[in-house]
């Protein structure tokens, strides 16, 4: 297998993180909507399954070593094999982060950063949850650390074992994670937070909806949650047949064509999902609305077409040039 595919697997990675930049953008901070398992599986991927992400997904609390990404697309299925060795500019400036993230002053300066990035995502937490501003904070600073360690972990194990070990070490700080969440906030707070969270990613598109619109057809406060909510069960949906398809392609096992296979079922599902969101969307939305979501969700489809056919694209010309002779 060519080394030139090391920044193909980089796309794919960077992919598969919840859209840091993406709601950097528009929240002006996204956490990882994947959990630690994808993450450290991702970094398991094989060549053969360099395919895309950039459509739909969940976007994270950027931490200093992820790459940005869409956030859009679910992230592909993995294969057991072990992982390509990544090389270049993207794992040294991964080194460099790690090193600068020893340094207590870097740190701090950069929690300070994802705390101001994070500013929506607060205000958030006490209009919609009903916490209050010190509640907000902490929410706030364990998320940021949380993500923090959860990055430490992203190594590149070369074993299934390995993999596996680390996939219960992320399971477990979770877990503690989630019972310190619990006793700041109490149950029903705990509760509506994973909601917040689990609906981060809808809610960053419905972010973006809202300021195509303008005029009569700006969207009201009132549409705002319901629209939300709509959305969401459609994406949910969508993501959980992807989560099935891309498990039952792991038990398969390598395959030189599963990412491709991975690929169309992708742009299946979110055709799919995307007539899903015009019938919920439509009990909520003007007909003037509805032709504009229409239309978002149509450039967002040709956009991720767009980026399967370049991927493909890429491959082939990979493939070729390294199948080539040397130059004399």
């Amino acid at each position: 297998m060519s080394t030139r595919r090391g920044p193909f697997i980089l796309a794919v990675i960077a992919g598969g993180f919840a859209a840091a930049s993406g709601y950097l953008w528009h929240e002006l901070g996204q956490e990882r909507a994947r959990n630690a398992d994808l993450r450290a599986r991702l970094k398991a991927m094989t060549p053969t399954l360099e395919s895309a992400r950039s459509a739909a997904a969940a976007g994270p609390i950027p931490s200093p070593s992820s790459p940005a990404s869409s956030p859009s697309t679910p992230a592909p299925p993995v294969a057991t094999a072990s992982p390509p060795q990544v090389t270049g500019k993207q794992e040294d400036w991964e080194a460099y982060q790690r090193r600068m993230m020893r340094d207590p002053r870097y740190r701090e300066v950069q929690r300070e950063q994802t705390r101001l990035a994070l500013a929506p995502r607060r205000a958030n937490l006490i209009r919609l949850l009903g916490m209050t501003p010190a509640q907000a904070d902490a929410v706030i600073d364990m998320q940021i650390e949380h993500e923090w360690q959860q990055g430490e972990q992203m190594n590149n194990l070369a074993t299934e074992e390995q993999r596996q070990q680390q996939r219960q070490r992320a399971d477990v700080q979770e877990a503690d994670y989630q019972a310190k969440l619990r006793e700041m906030l109490g149950g029903e707070k705990h509760l509506r937070l994973q909601h917040y969270m689990e609906t981060r990613q809808t809610r960053m598109q419905v972010d973006t909806f809202r300021t195509h619109l303008n005029g009569v057809d700006s969207l009201r406060d009132e549409q705002v949650e319901p629209l939300i909510e709509a959305l969401h069960v459609e994406r949910q949906k969508m993501q959980d047949e992807l989560d099935q398809f891309g498990e039952s392609l792991r038990r398969e096992g390598e395959s030189n064509d599963a990412w491709q296979r991975y690929g169309e079922r992708q742009i299946e599902l979110m055709k799919d999902m995307h007539a899903g969101m015009h019938v919920s969307a439509a009990a909520i939305l003007s007909s003037s609305q509805l032709d504009q979501l229409d239309a978002m969700l149509n450039r967002e489809l040709q956009r991720h077409e767009t980026n399967m056919r370049m991927s493909k694209l890429e491959s082939k010309l990979d493939s070729s040039a390294s199948a080539a002779p040397p130059a004399n």
